[in-house]
């Protein structure tokens, strides 16, 4: 792991979320940027810095009261990203607090592009505070869209926390792309993998096929130090949810083919439904950017 991006909008699960990329960081080497953005009505996103307003300049020459405002804000913003970084845990952490101006989602694609980030680390309110949270409001496109893993979470979590991982698939293709992704998260954590199949009436299959199917891939893909798992459901996003609570698992892995949907399985709801719902940590993961 390289680069792992952290979008803030200062609130306490922002803040979890940086502190579980810093311990990340802190194992692996990898550098941060540590993102806010303002939103603004105009189209394109624009970097306004970590330690300079002039480029606040590119609004124009006419001084307008949104303007104004917006400098403001800035500099409040500016002094929040100081006060957060003056942290003496980030003293030995590779990181570059960024602000930028646009709607978020946009912001955070780009961001992922320009500093050629592959983690993302998101904190959300989850689904009853949807409206009242930056981030939440931006996580569900994210989570679909963006060209690398993404793990977003609710409460506070730390690396040691993780000694269990669920991950839920229809588990028909025994050599899929992604499954490097998949081994080298699990190897980041140190944790037990859990391989688990929702068995719903819209998907009904019996336990022999099923076992069939999850003892196959567990051969091809060699995995070791892992289990597997039938667990039956009215639906699929529920039944991760209830599953990861029931077994005490500590993070939900999954993969995404954005606005298709899940591979096979999953309905196009049920990450955005699964990151909203679960109080476990999710780590997404979209097929649409994963090659063999």
């Amino acid at each position: 792991m390289q680069k792992i991006i952290v979008p803030t909008d200062f609130s306490e699960q922002a803040s979890h979320a940086l502190n579980f990329a810093r311990e990340i960081a802190s194992q692996t080497g990898a550098k941060i940027v540590l993102m806010h953005v303002l939103e603004y009505a105009k189209k394109q996103t624009t970097f306004l810095g970590s330690s300079t307003l002039s480029t606040m300049g590119t609004l124009g020459t006419g001084v307008e009261m949104d303007d104004i405002y917006f400098i403001q804000l800035f500099k409040r913003r500016k002094e929040q990203m100081a006060e957060v970084l003056s942290d003496p845990l980030f003293a030995n952490i590779d990181i570059t607090d960024k602000i930028l101006m646009g709607t978020p989602y946009h912001a955070i694609e780009e961001e992922i592009t320009e500093s050629d980030a592959d983690f993302i680390i998101m904190g959300t309110t989850g689904v009853n505070d949807w409206a009242e949270s930056l981030i939440g409001s931006t996580a569900e496109k994210v989570v679909r869209h963006a060209s690398c893993p993404v793990l977003t979470l609710r409460k506070e979590v730390h690396l040691a926390d993780i000694s269990k991982i669920a991950f839920a698939s229809d588990f028909k293709e025994l050599n899929p792309p992604y499954m490097t992704m998949v081994k080298n998260i699990r190897k980041l954590f140190d944790a037990e993998l859990h391989l688990v199949y929702i068995n719903t009436p819209g998907h009904f299959k019996n336990e022999r096929e099923i076992n069939k199917n999850l003892n196959a891939f567990a051969a091809a893909n060699q995995l070791d130090d892992h289990k597997t798992h039938i667990y039956s459901h009215e639906h699929e996003e529920e039944g991760i949810v209830c599953f990861a609570e029931d077994q005490k698992m500590n993070m939900v892995m999954m993969a995404t083919t954005g606005r298709s949907g899940f591979s096979r399985l999953f309905e196009h709801s049920i990450a955005e439904d699964v990151v909203n719902f679960s109080k476990k940590p999710v780590v997404t993961f979209n097929l649409n950017y994963i090659s063999k």
